[in-house]
């Protein structure tokens, strides 16, 4: 039965879960700047793997950012990616200002998830850095 864990994972298995998962990788060195700039994790384990998660990235203040939702293919429809969710925006609501602007890029298909968790669907624009 998974559980979750608030002991975030390392960097080795958190690519592992974004490249099992489809979500592609960044480096190492990327990933563990990331990890550690985290406002907010959900970590669900099956024993000692991450099978599923979520984070919460941002300032804290004005604006929150939802990334690296995903569930592991073998765990998939178990309503495991849902449950993420509750619990990722229940600690927003309980830790973020009421006024803090939280927003997500979705993949496509995924919209029903986080319509589901109040988010509705805005315009938006997005690039990488180099």
């Amino acid at each position: 039965m998974p559980e979750f864990s608030t002991a975030p994972p390392s960097i080795a298995e958190f690519r592992a879960l974004r490249d099992a998962a489809g979500l592609g990788s960044f480096s190492i060195a990327a990933t563990e700047i990331a990890l550690a700039n985290t406002l907010h994790g959900v970590w669900l384990r099956e024993r000692d793997t991450l099978i599923g998660m979520a984070r919460l990235i941002g300032d804290g203040g004005c604006f929150a950012q939802v990334t690296d939702v995903t569930v592991h293919p073998r765990f998939q429809g178990r309503g495991h990616g849902g449950t993420i969710m509750r619990r990722l925006m229940t600690w927003a609501h309980e830790h973020l200002p009421p006024d803090c602007y939280i927003s997500l890029i979705a993949d496509p298909g995924a919209e029903r998830l986080y319509a589901s968790a109040g988010f509705s669907p805005r315009t938006g624009m997005a690039r990488t850095a180099g």
